[in-house]
């Protein structure tokens, strides 16, 4: 991957929006192959233009960072229980096969696919 050039950044203006709820998307860009191409977007009440490359890159990698820190803020509480729910059960199985191997009860299928993998992998 060939390395970017780096850019000093410039802003236009500078003001600090607080912004709650859905936000509505628009984006139009220029055609390709502009020289100095623009990005412009409406982020709900928000307007933006990104004038250049580097400009569009840096938006790029700002929403590669934020995706990690969503995660973390907002977890998908119903896939994590979902997979400790699958994890709980995994080691629920192994645990009853232990207790099976050690107590007598382990079936004789069990038995035999354990020995096969032993022959398998040896």
């Amino acid at each position: 991957m060939a390395s970017r050039r780096r850019e000093p950044a410039s802003v236009s203006s500078v003001t600090q929006h607080v912004l709650r709820g859905t936000l509505e998307v628009q984006v139009q860009a220029d055609i390709a192959y502009v020289a100095e191409g623009q990005i412009k977007f409406h982020l709900g009440p928000v307007f933006l233009v990104l004038k250049g490359r580097e400009a569009a890159l840096s938006m790029r990698e700002l929403i590669d960072k934020l995706t990690p820190v969503i995660d973390e803020l907002y977890p998908d509480l119903d896939a994590e229980l979902w997979r400790q729910h699958r994890e709980f059960l995994r080691q629920a199985t192994l645990d009853s096969y232990s207790r099976a191997r050690v107590n007598g009860t382990e079936p004789a299928a069990v038995i035999a696919a354990r020995h096969a993998a032993y022959y398998i992998t040896t």
